[in-house]
């Protein structure tokens, strides 16, 4: 059911939850103080009730209501990166409200999204907003309120549509607990190269950037759990297996093969004679555009209802969108 903003600040006053449009993927919102509202959350989406949530905020002011005294550099990556696909763990106040959302965890990841409608329910409300991702747990999050709808649409209180999201990958969460360390838990759009170089801008020294550690064998340390990256994520209900040019011509007519803007063209001209269908994910060079279509493409598969599609590989660089998009596709691809 397609809602009105007003509509959904109305509901989720009323501790329901609806699904609202970020830059990165759709949410599923319901108020972070709210028990009721965090419950209808995990039922709706299914999700295991050891998987914190991200919390969202108007800006960086309302997120110290909530914490602890945090590092001065947050301040310098808010300044610059937020709004935006930047979230930020931290450490929550003593008996904080928002202990519903972070499963009874002292510790909270907090984000500014970059959609002016979340923003203005948000400052509306005047209360943080819990949001997943607005999916059954698992499955692939929606950059469209379309998705949404046919995924969720039954389970939960209303969507409002604020078009296709415009960067269409999970924010990069950073744990932002030390004053002289930052350690990148989930890769995104923003990554150790943008903060390097605002840091090496500023003149900020001394603050090391490093990617989730892993756990050391013989050791009871785990990584930090952080919301979205402790199950399986991502993935259609249709497999997806990686495929090499030479093995093309034994697939059978309608098999899927998914890939570049450029590859496509050059399949389809190579294997004229053959049924295929062919998926594009945009242009090679184009990273940005890659990832605002990468789920879509993987809502599309399903469609199908075939038991297997094909991923034709091409290079990814090491930019930090790139990382994001390799992170996305380990959990999606089937060797």
């Amino acid at each position: 059911m397609f809602i009105t903003v007003d509509q959904a600040i109305i509901k989720l006053r009323d501790e329901q939850i609806v699904a609202l449009p970020t830059e990165t993927v759709y949410g599923l919102a319901g108020l972070a103080t709210s028990n009721l509202a965090i419950d209808k959350i995990y039922q709706a989406k299914n999700r295991p009730r050891d998987n914190p949530l991200i919390c969202h905020f108007y800006n960086l002011e309302q997120i110290l209501e909530y914490v602890e005294m945090v590092p001065s550099y947050v301040n310098l990556l808010s300044d610059n990166f937020c709004p935006g696909p930047l979230s930020f763990l931290l450490k929550l106040k003593s008996n904080s409200p928002l202990l519903a959302a972070t499963l009874g965890s002292e510790f909270v990841v907090c984000r500014i999204p970059n959609h002016p409608i979340f923003l203005q329910v948000i400052q509306s409300l005047n209360i943080p907003l819990a949001a997943p991702s607005a999916n059954t747990s698992t499955r692939v999050s929606p950059t469209s309120a379309w998705n949404v709808e046919q995924d969720l649409g039954s389970k939960i209180n209303g969507v409002v549509d604020g078009g296709n999201c415009e960067v269409g990958l999970e924010s990069t969460i950073i744990d932002c607990r030390e004053n002289n360390r930052i350690i990148i838990l989930r890769p995104g759009k923003i990554g150790q190269a943008e903060i390097n170089e605002l840091f090496t801008k500023n003149n900020v020294g001394n603050i090391e950037i490093i990617n989730q550690p892993k756990k050391v064998a013989g050791s009871d340390q785990n990584p930090q759990v952080i919301p979205g990256n402790k199950y399986r994520h991502y993935s259609p209900k249709t497999i997806i297996k990686l495929i090499t040019f030479s093995s093309i011509e034994n697939l059978n007519p309608n098999s899927i093969l998914i890939g570049t803007k450029e590859d496509v063209q050059i399949l389809k001209d190579k294997f004229l004679n053959k049924k295929f269908v062919y998926l594009s994910l945009g242009r090679e060079n184009d990273l940005n555009e890659i990832s605002q279509n990468l789920y879509q493409v993987l809502f599309e598969v399903d469609k199908f209802n075939q038991k297997q599609a094909y991923w034709y590989e091409f290079d990814i660089n090491n930019s930090s969108i790139g990382l994001a998009i390799k992170d996305k596709l380990k959990k999606i691809l089937t060797l």
